[in-house]
């Protein structure tokens, strides 16, 4: 185990600095800033769950080593006003404890072992301890981008992290927050959303009514946002996603695949099962360049097959 740990600790390492000097991270956010749209951007949901607990140390490890641009990870709070890696307000599901996270210090959280994989009361406790989201931040430092999720819940306190750790420049933040919002919020970092130097994401549910409004009120700010989340349960209306995808040079689409709700069907299981095409291929026939994922290994795959998955 010690060696295996070992390997994937050097491997994550290998993806670090460059020997011109900028590390993968900066590519993968001078790639996400540039007009490249060949290149899709894989994220992997919760990091790679499949083979250790979601939001472990060796779950973002494992998403480097996939090669992922980003890894989706869940934040929440303590009572001590830390921030814990945990999808749950509670910790009965995913680690070996009992009761609200918000009970709970950072210390007493350490305490307890993550359950494998997405857990569950018959899931296995395994060795990892929760992270806070400083160490998530050492682990994926210069290595990966980092998508934040839960953001809308504590969004103050949150920014005031990333920017404690200098991490602005490596972190996605979303919500479904109007650009009012946002401004109110961030405050003075509100300029740092409109230079391009804090990357916020507006989500949209599409099939909803107010979707086309709420992406005009995003599209007629002095900086359009660098790219748009999209959830969509079926295949029409979808106004919003056809007018980005005209839109050649704008705003990024970025797809979940990971469930029907998300997608309109067009799901990971789908294309596990044999049909990329009817998958991540029809995500991308309608100008998606970000992919959420469960399956990285799949997507990539077909990504690469197609050429649309090479960072250099």
């Amino acid at each position: 185990m010690k060696k295996i740990m070992l390997s994937l600790v050097c491997a994550a390492l290998a993806f670090g600095a460059s020997a011109e000097g900028a590390t993968r991270a900066d590519k993968i956010r001078a790639k996400l800033d540039g007009n490249d749209r060949n290149y899709v951007f894989v994220t992997m949901h919760r990091g790679d769950w499949r083979h250790y607990p979601e939001n472990s140390r060796d779950a973002i490890i494992g998403a480097i080593n996939h090669g992922a641009d980003i890894v989706e990870l869940d934040v929440c709070r303590t009572k001590d006003g830390r921030f814990v890696l945990l999808h749950d307000r509670k910790l009965d599901r995913v680690t070996e404890g009992k009761g609200k996270v918000a009970d709970h210090t950072l210390a007493e959280i350490k305490k307890f072992h993550l359950r494998e994989n997405q857990g569950g009361k018959n899931a296995k406790v395994t060795k990892y301890e929760v992270l806070s989201l400083e160490e998530a931040f050492e682990i994926a430092r210069g290595k990966i981008l980092i998508n934040i999720d839960k953001f809308r819940f504590w969004p103050t306190e949150i920014l005031e992290c990333v920017k404690r750790n200098n991490m602005e420049k490596y972190v996605i933040l979303k919500g479904e927050m109007s650009p009012a919002q946002v401004k109110a919020t961030f405050g003075k970092s509100w300029d740092d959303v409109m230079n391009g130097s804090l990357c916020f994401m507006p989500i949209i549910w599409i099939n909803r009514e107010g979707a086309m409004e709420k992406f005009n009120d995003w599209q007629t700010q002095a900086r359009k946002p660098i790219a748009y989340e999209l959830c969509f349960k079926a295949e029409k209306p979808i106004d919003v996603l056809d007018a980005l995808a005209k839109d050649k040079a704008g705003p990024r689409i970025w797809i979940n695949t990971l469930w029907d709700s998300l997608c309109a069907g067009h799901t990971d299981e789908r294309g596990h099962g044999g049909d990329a095409k009817g998958s991540w291929g029809w995500c991308l026939d309608k100008g998606a360049t970000m992919i959420q994922t469960d399956r990285p290994a799949d997507c990539i795959k077909y990504l690469e097959s197609i050429g649309r998955h090479t960072l250099e």
